[in-house]
C-alpha cells in the first residue's frame, strides 16, 4: 500500500480521498491512485485560490460539461469529442446548461427529449439522452449528485420502418445504368463504381492511398477511414470504423480496371505515383470524405431529375454497399465470406442489415418449395 500523506485516506469502498482547506473551507478530491489524487488536489487548490473553481453546490451543467469533455478527450476518439460537443451545444447548452447540476430533474430531461424529437427527430433525441446519461454518470462519480436522474428516462422508439427498408436498399439494374451514365465523367464517378464493386464504406474508399493497393497480388488493403478531429475537420483516421473492419479485399477484373485507370490518370497529371496520395481525391485535390461524395451524388441525381421523363428515386452512398451485399448473396457468396469482405463483426449484422430480399427472391424460393416432397 502506498504511503499516505497528511489529509489522505483510503476510502472503504475503494480509491482514495484527499482533503484540502482553502480560506477556512474544507474540500475533498477523489481518485483510484495516490499520484492522480495529489495532482487533482493541487489543481483544485490552485483554482480555489484563483477564484475560478466551481463547487459541487454551485457548478452548472454548462460548467460541468466543459470540464467533463476535457477529461473525455483523453479516452475517446477526436470525432467522438466533436460529436458530443456538437450535440451538447445544439440541444442542451441553452436548454439546461444554466441550471445547477444538483438541480437537474428527470422531468426536464423528458421535456427536452420531446422537444428535440419534434424538431430534429427521434435519433437526435436519443443522442441527447445518451450524452446526458454519460454526463450525469460522471457527476455521480464526482459526488456532485447522489444519483443519475436520466437513468429512468427511456430511449424513444422509432415509428418509421427499420433502416433496411428506408436508408438501406438495393439499386435496380436500371438505376445502376442511369447512375453510371450521369456520374462516369464526374470527379467521383470512379469512386462510386469502386464502392459498388467492392462494398467498402464511403469513408474507407476516400481514405485509400496508393500504398494500400497491391496490383501484383490483386489485393486492396482496407486499413483506415476518414474521420473528424475534435473541431469537426475531416482527417484520415489511424484505423477503420472497428477493429474487424481492417481487411484485405481481392480484386476482380472490374476492380483492377478502375484502379489502373485512376493510376494512369494520376500519373498523367503528376508524372509519378505518390504512395501517400488518395486514389479517389476530392475535386479540389487532397482527401475527400463521405459528406463531399454524398453531396456530389445528390447533385447528380437532382440534375438528372430536372429533365428526366422518369425520375430517379434519391438514394445515399449506403446504396452501393447494400447493392453489393445483396447481389453477392444472390450470386451464391457464402454469408461468412461476405461478412469478412464487408468488415462486419458478426454474421447477423451482414444478413439482417445488408442482404435484402426482393419480391423475386421470395417468389423463386416458393417455386422451389413446391418441389419438396412433404
Amino acid at each position: 500500500m502506498a504511503k499516505l500523506h497528511t489529509g489522505e485516506r483510503k476510502r472503504p469502498g475503494g480509491g482514495y480521498e484527499k482533503r484540502i482547506t482553502v480560506d477556512g473551507v474544507r474540500y475533498s478530491v477523489y481518485s483510484d491512485n495516490t499520484d492522480d489524487l495529489r495532482k487533482k488536489a493541487k489543481e483544485k487548490e490552485d483554482q480555489l485560490k484563483a477564484g475560478i473553481y466551481h463547487t459541487n453546490d454551485t457548478i452548472t451543467l454548462n460548467q460541468y460539461f466543459d470540464e467533463w469533455i476535457k477529461v473525455k478527450a483523453m479516452n475517446v476518439r477526436p470525432t467522438t469529442v466533436y460529436t458530443y460537443t456538437a450535440t451538447y451545444n445544439k440541444h442542451i447548452r441553452k436548454a439546461l446548461g444554466r441550471h445547477k447540476v444538483k438541480k437537474i430533474e428527470r422531468r426536464q430531461i423528458v421535456i427536452l427529449m420531446d422537444r428535440v424529437a419534434n424538431t430534429s427527430g427521434i435519433g437526435a433525441a436519443n443522442e441527447v439522452r445518451k450524452l446526458l446519461g454519460g454526463l450525469l454518470h460522471g457527476a455521480v462519480i464526482d459526488d456532485i449528485v447522489p444519483r443519475n436522474v436520466s437513468e429512468t428516462v427511456p430511449f424513444l422508439k422509432r415509428k418509421a420502418p427499420p433502416a433496411r427498408e428506408t436508408i438501406h436498399r438495393e439499386l435496380t439494374d436500371k438505376e445502376i445504368q442511369i447512375l453510371f451514365s450521369i456520374t462516369d465523367n464526374t470527379t467521383y464517378g470512379p469512386a462510386f463504381r469502386f464502392m459498388l464493386y467492392t462494398g467498402v464504406r464511403a469513408g474507407e474508399c476516400a481514405a485509400l492511398t496508393w500504398k494500400d493497393i497491391d496490383l501484383k497480388r490483386k489485393i486492396v488493403h482496407i486499413k483506415r477511414t476518414m474521420t473528424r478531429d475534435s473541431k469537426g475537420n475531416s482527417i484520415v483516421g489511424d484505423t477503420t470504423k472497428t477493429g474487424k473492419s481492417v481487411r484485405d479485399i481481392p480484386m476482380n477484373e472490374e476492380i483492377k480496371g478502375i484502379l489502373v485507370s485512376q493510376m494512369n490518370l494520376y500519373r498523367d497529371l503528376n508524372g509519378y505515383i505518390d504512395l501517400q496520395a488518395p486514389i479517389f481525391p476530392a475535386a479540389r485535390g487532397g482527401f475527400s470524405n463521405e459528406r463531399t461524395m454524398g453531396r456530389a451524388l445528390s447533385g447528380c441525381i437532382q440534375t438528372y431529375n430536372k429533365t428526366a421523363k422518369v425520375r430517379l428515386k434519391p438514394f445515399s452512398l449506403h446504396a452501393f454497399r447494400d447493392t453489393f451485399a445483396s447481389r453477392a448473396i444472390r450470386a451464391g457468396v457464402a454469408p461468412n465470406t461476405l461478412k469478412e469482405i464487408l468488415g462486419h463483426s458478426s454474421l447477423s449484422m451482414t444478413m439482417d442489415l445488408y442482404a435484402h430480399v426482393s419480391q423475386g427472391d421470395k417468389r423463386e424460393a416458393m417455386e422451389k418449395i413446391t418441389a419438396i416432397d412433404f
